[in-house]
């Protein structure tokens, strides 16, 4: 027994691809010798194989045994030796698996997918972010930064990469060259907006810095504390600005004027609370705006901006080219049909 006990620290000691290989050895060794040394017990290599297998796993079935002394010298050397190795080699496939899973929630693994959503900087603001997203697509693939020790959001399709996301190397982890969009948050644990604007700049500048290295383009959203704050950003190339605070005050001021309004708003901006927002390209049998207007409203959908033009009505005769994008509203069924006919 002590001799056996020595022999497990032995093994317990042993890398993960040592103890592989050691059980390969153990396995392929009882599979042949025992085919070779009794083939009327064990007529085929497979049989030999299942007994060998069970053996090992302390199963014992019990419809194949040597009857041998050879045979039995096997099976002894299986239960001193083979049991040992597959008992190491599951208890370090039960260590890989813990070490794998501490890893992932302490943000050290590298994000290997593409086409997913990166999100910089933790807050309530972006966990409700995250949640429209996946109710929107509930296949997406989201990449969180930030610097918590432990995972904040716990979700099959959430990734959570601890670090500094103006450091190159924490936004490689996150694989975001290879990233569909880019979304600074503003950090809620900085009260000074200029502080807080000042840190999503310098995260900014550090991802426009490494796709321009790499010639990718990438669509980056930032949340700003401040409007003024914006033209700090005039050197790096973002795609839309986020205002933090204006969009609570405006919607409070719209609420006190116009009583019911925000619910409309709700609406727009939730797939949870209502119709959703979608973008589309023209097709090429809308020549203007007023015909795109109109064949979209006779199937049920309502056309609410072209580009970043609310006050389309006012241009309705307007050439649309293919570079121009319809922003309209509809529920999931009608969107289903109208992608189903093209031109989406």
């Amino acid at each position: 027994m002590h001799i056996f006990f020595r022999v497990w620290r032995g093994l317990s000691k042993l890398s993960f691809l040592n103890i592989v290989l050691a059980s390969l050895v153990i396995i392929l060794t009882g599979t042949l010798v025992g085919h070779w040394v009794e083939p009327e017990t064990f007529p085929s290599l497979f049989d030999s194989f299942w007994w060998t297998m069970t053996t090992l796993t302390t199963v014992g079935y019990g419809d194949f045994f040597p009857s041998s002394v050879a045979g039995r010298w096997l099976g002894i050397f299986l239960f001193l030796f083979g049991i040992g190795i597959i008992g190491a080699l599951i208890g370090k496939l039960v260590e890989v698996g813990a070490t794998f899973q501490r890893l992932k929630r302490e943000g050290k693994l590298m994000y290997r997918g593409e086409g997913h959503y990166v999100y910089i900087g933790w807050s309530p603001k972006t966990k409700k972010a995250i949640d429209e997203v996946l109710s929107y697509e509930p296949t997406a693939d989201i990449v969180l930064i930030d610097q918590l020790k432990e995972e904040p959001y716990d979700h099959d399709r959430v990734h959570y990469v601890q670090g500094d996301a103006s450091d190159e190397t924490v936004l490689l982890q996150a694989n975001i060259l290879h990233a569909r969009r880019v979304a600074i948050f503003a950090d809620a644990r900085i009260a000074e907006s200029l502080l807080a604007d000042g840190k999503s700049l310098l995260i900014a500048s550090a991802v426009e810095a490494l796709s321009q290295a790499q010639g990718v383009d990438l669509h980056t959203v930032v949340e700003v504390c401040e409007e003024r704050n914006i033209s700090k950003f005039k050197h790096v190339r973002i795609d839309d600005f986020i205002l933090a605070n204006d969009s609570v005050s405006l919607l409070m001021a719209k609420a006190t004027l116009q009583p019911g309004a925000t619910s409309i708003f709700r609406q727009l901006l939730s797939k949870q609370s209502g119709g959703n927002i979608q973008a589309l390209a023209p097709r090429p049998e809308w020549t203007t705006i007023r015909a795109a207007a109109e064949a979209l409203l006779g199937q049920g959908v309502t056309l609410m901006a072209v580009n970043d033009r609310l006050d389309y009505a006012t241009v309705l005769d307007t050439k649309l080219e293919a570079s121009d994008t319809l922003y309209v509203v509809c529920h999931d069924d009608t969107w289903e049909r109208l992608t189903k006919q093209g031109g989406v």
